[in-house]
């Protein structure tokens, strides 16, 4: 079941300042990283969660769809890999945060009692992957920070989920969309066994939260760099691209280098300087007008060199990229091309990297029915719950919630 969200406008002030989402201090007090259980107020997410349809029958429903997703959310913040470790992490949370999440008492055995592995995995792998990822980026869009006519900047991205596979045996693929600064999941759609990502570009526009009428900026790797692509962004009013041009657009990229290359002989007309884990990065930007070149919507382009050098300042490597926008020079200046194309190059930190360290999703071997898509939008929504509040060290943070439960409570308010 493929789910359309019904677009709508964020930009009447609807989207959270930072200051309501950096903290919960505001309002219960809290010191940082705790809120005490009684105090906190996770109604929003509970209500979001229960816009999702449940497929089972009446009849077979022992647990309530928003307490197994609740609990699940739990086991993620606390660094859960799987179905078997969402049991384990769920089998000693406390009867109050059990209480909390909606579970309904047990008069057999006299106490709140979680869901097993079977229950969990029978659950979530009946849930519809493309409508949970709808409401659930609806809902993550909703508390981001920006203000009413600031421009999104959106990244897409694919990942492989090399050890899940599908009843097919076929690899499962997530096409994802990501607010850039924020590093928030706000769009996934599984890529159709058979098919690559370069198909699904649309599809995964069409699902984002974003109106059409809202500027946007899209950035996106070069293997996306195709005329379908730059039609796909560009037919929305208000929404324009930033992509790579590599050798898989010999003729493209030829063009772009015969207009670029001479620019470099002179001053830059950005330059940027990093210092990160003891190494030393320069980033030179030239820009052009390239409205003339034959690519739908284009109107410039630009060169990257990227110079890294080590503490004693010897050089490492030197890089070269070719970028492209559809963005006039009045709405996108060569800072800005610089900033975006670094910003996108920076998603692969934000989302692969907690993935495959945190979450070892390339080892979850999950193959049934909608379960590894689930699974994944799930893990996409415990990632951006960590953002919300600021969070940048997610492995360090699930370590500690896994070291009392009651901890995640911070993370579900809003």
């Amino acid at each position: 079941m493929v789910v359309t969200t019904q677009p709508y406008s964020l930009r009447e002030g609807h989207r959270m300042s930072s200051s309501h989402y950096s903290c919960a201090q505001s309002s219960c007090g809290c010191p940082e990283f705790s809120c005490p259980l009684p105090e906190a107020d996770i109604s929003s997410l509970q209500e979001m969660l229960s816009s999702i349809r449940d497929a089972r029958k009446p009849q077979a429903r022992q647990y309530d769809l928003v307490f197994v997703l609740g609990v699940s959310i739990v086991a993620n913040l606390a660094g859960a890999k799987g179905y078997e470790e969402i049991a384990r992490k769920a089998s000693d949370m406390s009867q109050a945060l059990l209480e909390k999440l909606g579970a309904k008492w047990n008069w057999f055995k006299g106490r709140y009692v979680p869901p097993s592995k079977a229950t969990i995995r029978r659950v979530l792998t009946k849930i519809d992957a493309d409508e949970l990822a709808a409401i659930t980026g609806k809902w993550v869009a909703w508390q981001s920070p920006g203000k009413p006519g600031e421009e999104w900047r959106i990244a897409l991205d694919g990942k492989v989920l090399r050890g899940a596979w599908t009843s097919e045996n076929d690899q499962v693929t997530a096409f994802s969309a990501m607010i850039h600064e924020a590093g928030l999941t706000i769009g996934q759609v599984r890529v159709p066994d058979g098919t690559n990502e370069i198909t699904q570009v649309d599809a995964l526009l069409s699902a984002l939260p974003i109106s059409p009428d809202e500027p946007a900026l899209i950035t996106i790797d070069a293997a996306h760099t195709q005329d379908e692509t730059a039609e796909a962004i560009t037919k929305r009013p208000k929404w324009n691209y930033l992509m790579t041009v590599k050798g898989n657009r010999p003729t493209l990229l030829r063009s772009l280098f015969e207009t670029l290359a001479p620019l470099t002989t002179g001053k830059p007309d950005d330059v940027v300087n990093e210092y990160k884990r003891g190494q030393y990065k320069k980033w030179r930007l030239w820009v052009t007008d390239a409205s003339g070149i034959d690519f739908p919507g284009l109107e410039q382009a630009a060169i990257i060199i990227r110079d890294t050098f080590n503490a004693a300042k010897e050089r490492i490597s030197k890089e070269m990229a070719i970028v492209i926008t559809s963005s006039a020079s009045s709405e996108m200046d060569a800072a800005n091309i610089n900033k975006h194309k670094r910003n996108h190059w920076g998603i692969e930190n934000k989302g692969h990297y907690p993935r495959d360290v945190v979450y070892r999703e390339d080892n979850d071997q999950t193959w049934q029915g909608e379960g590894p898509l689930v699974l994944a939008v799930l893990r996409s929504l415990t990632m951006s719950l960590f953002r919300l509040k600021g969070v940048k060290n997610i492995k360090e943070r699930t370590e500690w919630v896994a070291g009392d439960r009651d901890r995640a409570l911070y993370f579900l308010t809003t």
